[in-house]
């Protein structure tokens, strides 16, 4: 089973793809780090006490 591609082009090369990835990257990317953020940062800020708790317990 063999294709013949040879007199078919496509309307658009490798760099307008990457470009348009990137570009949308560049809409969509603001609002993924947000969403991230709303579920790293507590976890974060909860790891941050524990560390302190923590610590704070083993002066003499």
């Amino acid at each position: 089973m063999n294709l013949d591609f040879t007199g078919i082009t496509l309307p658009f090369t490798a760099g307008d793809l990457l470009s348009s990835g990137v570009a949308l990257l560049g809409v969509v990317g603001a609002f993924v780090l947000l969403g991230l953020a709303f579920l790293v940062a507590p976890k974060l800020f909860t790891l941050i006490r524990q560390a302190f708790n923590a610590g704070g317990g083993k002066r003499a």
